[in-house]
Formats: C-alpha cells, structure tokens, sequence
C-alpha cells in the first residue's frame, strides 16, 4: 500500500482487526505504516511460532517416560550443549569479546548493563555444522539476539531466515539471517524484563563468503540479494578497532576490538550488521547466558 486515502485506511482497518481476532491483545489499534507492522505483528508472530514448536517438543510433561522428565526433553531438543570451563582460553577469549564491544543497553531513561553467568559450547544437528562451515570463506565469530520465546526453537531446528522481509531496523536487507560484530547489538534483542534479567545471546561462525556487499542504507528491493545469497553488510556508526582482532581456529576471526567511531557517521544504524540469505553460511558455536543489570541502582535493604 503505497498510496494513501480512504482505501488505504479501509484496508489497514480490515487487516488490522483480522490480526487482533487471531492475536488477542487488551490493546488492539490499527496499523498505519510498516514500522508498526514489524514491530508489533512480525515481531508476535514469530514468537508465537516458536512457543508453538517449543510445546511440540517439550509435549506433555505429565506423561510417563522411562527417562528423567528433563533429560528426555533435553534429548528431544536434538541439541548437545555442554558448560565450557571458566579457565579455558575460549571462556576468556568470549568475556573479552563482551567486554570490548558491549555499551548499556537504554530502555526509556533506564540503561542496562551486562555481566556474564554461564558460556555453553552448542552443536545443533539441524543445519550445518561447525565442520561444513569452517571449509567456507571469511569466516567471523559473531554475535546473534535471540529472546528467550525462541531459543529452543533455534536450538531444534538451527537458524533460519527471519521471517519478516520488510526494509525496517533489524531486517533493513531483507529476509535472511542477521548477525552483528558488536555485543551491544544483540543484546537489544536478548532483554527479557525488569523482574526476569536473564537472557541469552548466541555467538555463531558466520561465513561471509565471497560476495560482500556494503550499504549505508537499505536498498528498496532485497530481493536480488536474496536470489544471489550474497552477503550483505550494513554499516555502522561504530565499528570494532581492526587492529584488536583476533585470529582463532581454523581461519576464523573474531572482531573483538574496542568501540570506535566508524567513517559512516550519517548511517541509520548504530553498529554493523551482517545478512546472509543461505543458512547453511552460519551454525551456532555458543550460547552465552547473560544477567542485564540496571546501572546506578538504589536497592532497598531496609527490609
């Protein structure tokens, strides 16, 4: 609907009360624009969608199993996930990565610290694994947002395409996989609620492969990028210092240099993303459990 008038409404109107007859909400109001859409449609829909797998596979957990209740959801989950040690090079290697590209994350007048709790090494059997995507080219380690309604299902069935495509913050080049080279950025997306802090980000190798597009800005049609499964980068006004990269196995780089202001001062986006079209460029590596802490907090000990 690019037009605007009485038939634009009218459809708007018939859309939107279509969508609150099967989304149910104590606050129903009509879309206007595409922004609102993303936010308030795309985003419920696929969290609706990945609760709904995530009952599929925890099922009933008042039916008997000859296994442990959680175990046997664990084993349906078809996921290995195992702690890493606190000592190893990697836990180090992933705190210093937070901590060089984190800044607070502001909700309202309220900003948002982070600290780690727990880092688990993941190998999904959905997708490709680390061995198909460590034969690819440009390979980063690179940080994912996920909310804690879809986890499970990214930890059953790997990543997929976002299921939006529309030219808006968060999907500015299309229906593909995002990623980011700053902590900052998925943690926008990781935040659960004030009374439950807890959230979790994923760090996945990400194959840039060997087309790599550039933008400022999104393009108006994605859908060239899409066919060609190219790799699309969007440029930040922040960027990781280069030379604090590091190289860490099997040609993979981690961009963990500290914030600095990038040449694209004028770009919509605060911090670089990435996009790729193929899921079969990217697979989980870990899963890094995070506490958002509220920064200059008074805490009541009276009682």
């Amino acid at each position: 609907m690019k037009e605007s008038g009485p038939k634009a409404e009218a459809v708007w109107s018939d859309f939107s009360q279509t969508w609150f007859t099967l989304m149910h909400s104590t606050r129903p109001f009509i879309f206007r624009d595409y922004q609102e859409l993303a936010d308030h449609c795309a985003a419920s829909f696929e969290c609706v969608r990945d609760i709904v797998v995530a009952s599929h596979v925890i099922g009933r957990m008042g039916v008997d199993t000859l296994d442990d209740p959680l175990s046997d959801r664990y084993k349906r989950i078809g996921c290995s996930i195992a702690p890493l040690d606190k000592d190893s090079d990697d836990y180090k290697m992933i705190l210093n990565y937070v901590e060089k590209t984190y800044e607070p994350v502001k909700v309202a007048d309220t900003e948002y610290g982070i600290s780690v709790d727990n880092i688990f090494s993941v190998e999904t059997k959905e997708g490709p694994s680390f061995d198909e995507v460590k034969k690819l080219t440009n390979k980063r380690l690179l940080w994912c947002g996920t909310r804690s309604s879809n986890l499970l299902r990214h930890l059953h069935k790997s990543f997929l395409p976002a299921s939006c495509s529309l030219p808006v913050p968060g999907y500015m080049f299309g229906k593909g996989i995002v990623c980011s080279d700053v902590v900052a950025e998925a943690a926008r997306y990781g935040f659960t609620a004030v009374d439950q802090p807890e959230g979790f980000l994923v760090l996945a190798v990400f194959s840039q492969g060997e087309e790599i597009i550039e933008l400022k800005n999104p393009p108006e049609d994605t859908k060239q990028f899409q066919e060609k499964k190219v790799c699309v980068k969007g440029l930040g006004r922040k960027k990781p210092d280069e030379s604090e990269f590091i190289d860490w196995k099997d040609d993979i780089k981690v961009p963990c240099g500290r914030l600095i202001p990038s040449e694209h001062n004028n770009s919509p986006l605060e911090y670089n993303q990435y996009t790729v079209y193929d899921p079969k460029q990217v697979c989980m590596k870990f899963l890094v459990g995070v506490k958002f802490e509220e920064k200059d907090a008074v805490i009541n000990t009276e009682d």
